[in-house]
């Protein structure tokens, strides 16, 4: 079944086992990581530990970044759109179980339809030894019958294909357009919280300096009114 997954979803697998790159926060290599093991964080960090260790991933995992070129596009964006999950997760924003991939549902499908149709193979199993003779010998069909079976299969076959197919294509690159448009959004507002977090610091500093005056200008007034009055 692991196989089968991963046949569907290349990029997801190619994601989970392609070898990270020299970075201080790489990207988890084994399967469904949590929002911390992605952030290399501990449970209960802080949320100023959480959003500087936001802005570290964003710089190294960005789909467009330099870091990470031997890596596929698909790739990128998976890992990027797994960050900003994690990210939501650890704000409070949603819950860990909205980090489970489109892949867990059609590998979900998939699982039900083999199974029903594994059930449909042994109800036919059981209806044919079902069809015995009073002397005991096992019943069965004519060549006629056979065939008129192997055609019923092989159309179901197709029409299982048909109503599979587009619902494996058409949500991946669903999915891969969005991923890209949540990582523009995200890049935009990562950078966006970092101006504001460095306009804070400016009159932080600002206001140091300008209390850091007044003192000395204070101190400088006392001193010289002490010497007039030596």
């Amino acid at each position: 079944m692991h196989k089968l997954h991963c046949s569907l979803r290349p990029h997801v697998c190619q994601a989970r086992y392609a070898s990270t790159s020299s970075t201080p926060y790489p990207f988890p290599s084994h399967a469904h990581p949590t929002a911390h093991q992605i952030f290399h964080l501990p449970i209960g960090a802080s949320q100023q530990d959480v959003k500087a260790r936001y802005y570290e991933l964003v710089r190294v995992h960005h789909p467009d970044s330099s870091h990470g070129r031997d890596l596929s596009p698909l790739v990128r964006r998976h890992r990027f759109q797994a960050i900003t999950a994690a990210y939501d997760v650890l704000r409070g924003r949603k819950s860990a179980a909205s980090m489970n991939g489109p892949g867990d549902i059609y590998r979900q499908e998939i699982e039900r339809r083999r199974r029903a149709q594994a059930a449909y193979a042994a109800s036919r199993m059981r209806s044919e030894h079902a069809y015995q003779h009073p002397s005991g010998a096992q019943w069965s069909a004519s060549a006629d019958d056979r065939w008129k079976d192997r055609i019923i299969l092989f159309v179901g076959l197709m029409a299982l294909g048909a109503g599979l197919g587009p619902a494996l294509v058409w949500p991946s690159y669903t999915a891969s357009y969005q991923a890209h448009l949540t990582a523009s959004q995200n890049l935009a507002a990562a950078r966006r919280e970092a101006r504001e977090h460095g306009e804070e610091r400016r009159r932080e500093i600002s206001k140091r300096v300008k209390e850091y005056k007044e003192k000395e200008a204070r101190e400088q007034a006392e001193r010289e009114g002490k010497a007039g009055v030596a």
